[in-house]
């Protein structure tokens, strides 16, 4: 038997992690196993309980919230590497117009980021306001 903290609501679960593993589908994550999904009986989200490969540690995260900055990861590294094939240009003109595009679309998906988080992080506000403080530390790993 485990314990674990819902990183939402902060409410205690207590389960059982057998050696059954489900499929990591996270590309920020691939060093963790996924070991357990369950649902928090309070705030109703989706909770997954992760176990680093190498260390034993283990880590409970926000399904919701996670794949969100995972999806993002994704897209961004997309946006990096557009990014370094335009400081290869030569011609200097052509190469700042492209940059600046580039450097605006990757502010503007940072900020779409942010703003889908935090209006999870306001929804777990809103189902459970004395579980708030401290919560960015919570979700982060």
């Amino acid at each position: 038997m485990k314990f674990f903290k819902c990183p939402c609501c902060s409410k205690l679960h207590i389960t059982r992690v057998n050696g059954i593993a489900f499929e990591n589908t996270f590309a920020t994550l691939q060093d963790y196993t996924i070991k357990k999904k369950l649902k928090c009986s309070k705030c109703q989200n989706n909770l997954m309980v992760l176990v680093h490969n190498k260390k034993g540690e283990t880590k409970i995260i926000w399904d919701e919230y996670y794949r969100i900055y995972d999806d993002a990861f994704q897209k961004q590294e997309q946006l990096q590497i557009k990014k370094d094939q335009i400081l290869s240009l030569e011609d200097n003109n052509e190469k700042e117009e492209a940059l600046n595009k580039v450097l605006k679309e990757m502010r503007d998906h940072q900020n779409e980021v942010n703003v889908k988080q935090s209006k999870l992080r306001i929804k777990a506000r809103v189902i459970s306001p004395d579980a708030s403080a401290g919560m960015t530390d919570r979700l982060s790993i």
